[in-house]
């Protein structure tokens, strides 16, 4: 990722930092949007779409796994 920073970053003549918070600021948009519950998908261009199953999502409160779901070890 580093390299991937590096080169775009004197591509378009930017800092590293700016060219990084550019890059990882789709994650935190895709993060806040799942985290709201209330979306069919979410698609970031040249990823892909991205969901989150209505089945899977029950087991999840506030992006936390609840304690007590069928599927965690304890």
């Amino acid at each position: 990722m580093d390299k991937l920073i590096k080169k775009l970053a004197k591509k378009y003549n930017l800092s590293e930092f700016k060219t990084e918070l550019i890059i990882k600021s789709q994650f935190g948009l895709l993060k806040k949007v799942i985290e709201e519950g209330d979306f069919e998908s979410t698609r970031l261009k040249h990823l892909g779409m991205f969901t989150v199953k209505k089945n899977r999502f029950k087991y999840y409160k506030n992006g936390r796994r609840e304690k007590g779901s069928e599927s965690e070890d304890v």
